[in-house]
């Protein structure tokens, strides 16, 4: 079984979500979105850097990463109420 790309997970997570398209969203939106994932790329960044020798960096990483996704998707959830 190959592995999905990035963004085929994301399609699939949107449907998830009872999401079809994210020309749903408005410009506002769509900026917060794109605040939000770059200030967890930055984030995530950093923590490689500091934690580049220490074992729980993917950990670190990992929580990151939802965390990053949980905001994303209280944005999506806005378009729901």
């Amino acid at each position: 079984m190959a592995l999905k790309s990035a963004y085929e997970a994301a399609l699939e997570k949107m449907k998830t979500m009872g999401i079809d398209d994210a020309q749903n969203l408005s410009d506002v939106q769509k900026e917060r979105i794109a605040e939000i994932k770059n200030l967890y790329n930055a984030k995530i960044a950093e923590k490689k850097i500091l934690l580049k020798h220490e074992e729980n960096m993917p950990e670190e990483i990992a929580f990151l990463e939802r965390e990053r996704e949980r905001k994303i998707e209280e944005v999506y959830g806005e378009n729901k109420k």
